[in-house]
């Protein structure tokens, strides 16, 4: 759905949380693609959400974030998920898969990298950790001075 794609990665993964942890007080489909809601924000009065899942860019909430805003908030994500909740379980799923993939690619990344460090010489070794710590950003730098020379 595109309401999601729309959101920010942050605002996905928070509206993931608000659907489980049930702030999706109430919810009403207007028609195919239109979903109305209350949903339980961090003050005390309920935010009104509105979504259209055929023209994202119309849906509404008034929490401070996306009131007024063409922003997909958090609460539309949530009550895009409390209304399809089989998009949330596929949310969820994909996450796992692209964490577990991004792990897998970290961990061979490192891999050879220490593959390529061991086998340089003495001398490059010492060019390049001279090249990372003078042409590299100053808190490299002094993080480096602050843990093996002082």
């Amino acid at each position: 759905m595109s309401l999601l794609r729309l959101a920010s990665s942050l605002s996905a993964w928070r509206g993931y949380e608000y659907f489980k942890q049930k702030h999706v007080l109430a919810f009403n489909s207007l028609s195919s693609t239109e979903i109305e809601g209350k949903l339980k924000g961090s003050g005390d009065r309920p935010y009104e959400v509105f979504i259209d899942i055929g023209h994202p860019r119309k849906s509404k909430c008034n929490c401070p974030h996306a009131d007024g805003k063409r922003i997909i908030c958090k609460h539309m994500i949530a009550l895009l998920f409390s209304a399809f909740p089989e998009e949330a379980e596929t949310y969820y799923n994909e996450l796992l898969m692209y964490e577990e993939e991004e792990k897998k690619y970290r961990e061979e990344l490192e891999r050879k990298v220490m593959n390529y460090i061991r086998k340089l010489k003495k001398e490059e070794l010492q060019s390049l950790v001279h090249e990372f710590l003078f042409d590299g950003p100053e808190w490299q730098y002094d993080r480096f001075v602050r843990r093996y020379i002082e």
